[in-house]
């Protein structure tokens, strides 16, 4: 199929996975139901229609407000969706293969989720990045990978390195500096694209941080040490951009 016509495709079908989601993003962590429950608006209750629920346009359409209390839609929705089909778009391009490109929209959609829960909870649950460890292993094995062993060290040293950083941190300070699911996470992320890249995306995850703090501090926000900084979304977002570019 002509690359033309591939990409169109795939990032339509991001942007409506991407929607989706957005939609475990927020209801998982309050415990609600986000297979068979319609989606609504949150502040007035009501159901959404077919209408509202068209990633991107129906944001584009109502004006980033709800259609019929007019509340301030958040950014997290179009943000999600956009990001959904930006991965479709990183699957198909760098994938190769149909198995390829289906492990990258795996990877790709689960950093997204991730990217999103810790954005909006601080939370990285085990459920996600324990199995994604795995996954990046057997993906590896599956199709053939000859750095497999690149990406065993990767998942090894990832996590290693950042959960020393974690303890050492709450002995010397007394207090925990970094959440437990960060260096599960930057496990997962070795393992999927190997020991060699985990250095450049701790590097962009940290300049990540840092201009997330100067927003904060743009806005008025205090930003200081105590602050806390959702790193699983900078890594995640790392990771999607070296898939993309590294």
């Amino acid at each position: 199929m002509p690359p033309l016509l591939v990409w169109p495709i795939a990032f339509i079908t991001g942007l409506i996975v991407g929607s989706f989601l957005t939609l475990v993003a927020d209801r998982w962590p309050r415990g609600e139901d986000w297979v068979a429950a319609p989606s609504r608006c949150r502040p007035c209750g009501r159901h959404l229609g077919p209408a509202q629920l068209i990633p991107l346009v129906s944001y584009i359409m109502q004006r980033g407000r709800c259609a019929w209390c007019r509340v301030p839609l958040p950014a997290d929705l179009w943000l999600g969706e956009l990001g959904g089909g930006i991965a479709a778009v990183i699957a198909v391009t760098h994938g190769g293969d149909v198995p390829g490109i289906a492990a990258l929209a795996l990877f790709g959609g689960a950093l997204l989720l991730l990217a999103q829960l810790d954005a909006r909870h601080l939370w990285l649950p085990d459920a996600m990045t324990l199995p994604l460890i795995v996954l990046g292993l057997a993906a590896g094995w599956v199709l053939s990978d000859p750095d497999l062993p690149q990406r065993a060290t990767g998942a090894a040293l990832g996590w290693a390195a950042l959960e020393a950083m974690r303890r050492s941190y709450r002995r010397w300070r007394g207090r925990e500096g970094l959440g437990g699911g960060d260096p599960k996470l930057l496990g997962a992320i070795g393992a999927w694209l190997g020991i060699a890249a985990l250095p450049g995306v701790v590097l962009i995850a940290a300049l990540g941080g840092l201009g997330w703090a100067g927003w904060q501090a743009a806005r008025g926000r205090q930003a200081g040490g105590a602050t806390p900084i959702p790193l699983g979304t900078m890594l995640s977002l790392a990771a999607l951009g070296w898939l993309a570019f590294g």
